[in-house]
C-alpha cells in the first residue's frame, strides 16, 4: 500500500464556494494623508543620497589617480542635483533624529530621561559633529 500524497491547497478553499477575498494595496494609498506622503517621501530621500554617494566613491577614487587625471565636477546641473540631495539628507536627518526620544530609552537614576531632552542631545551632537567635521575639512584643505 502506497501513501498518496494529499493536494495542496488552493487560493480560497476550506473558506466556503468560490476564489475568496484577494485583497490589493491602491496603488496611491500614499497620497490619500499627509502623514503617509511625508513618510514616503522621508523613505525615497534615501535613493538619491545613495547615487551621490556612490559618484563621490568614483571621485575619491579619480582623486586618486593623481592631479594630472582629475578635474572636479562642477557643472550648473551637478551642482543643482547637490543642493537637492542636500536637501534630501537634512530632511532624513532631522525626521529620524526627531524619533530618536522615542526609540532610545535612558534611564538616569531609575527614572526615565524625558523624549524631548533625549531629541535634543541627538541634534545637538548632530551639530557638534557637523563643526568639527568642517574644521578639520578646513584645515586639510590648507
Amino acid at each position: 500500500m502506497t501513501a498518496e500524497p494529499l493536494p495542496s491547497p488552493q487560493r480560497g478553499e476550506g473558506q466556503g464556494e468560490g476564489r475568496g477575498y484577494l485583497w490589493r494595496m491602491p496603488t496611491g494609498w500614499w497620497t490619500r494623508k499627509r502623514h503617509y506622503f511625508l513618510y514616503v517621501v522621508r523613505e525615497f530621500t534615501a535613493l538619491p543620497l545613495a547615487l551621490w554617494l556612490l559618484w563621490l566613491l568614483v571621485e575619491i577614487k579619480r582623486a586618486g589617480d593623481g592631479p594630472a587625471r582629475y578635474s572636479p565636477h562642477g557643472s550648473t546641473a551637478f551642482v543643482v542635483f547637490s543642493v537637492i540631495v542636500l536637501l534630501f539628507a537634512l530632511y532624513h536627518s532631522v525626521t529620524f533624529l526627531s524619533l530618536t526620544g522615542v526609540i532610545i530609552r535612558v534611564k538616569l537614576f531609575d527614572r526615565p530621561l524625558p523624549s524631548g531632552l533625549i531629541s535634543l542631545a541627538m541634534f545637538v551632537l548632530w551639530a557638534v559633529a557637523s563643526v568639527v567635521i568642517g574644521f578639520v575639512l578646513i584645515w586639510f584643505g590648507r
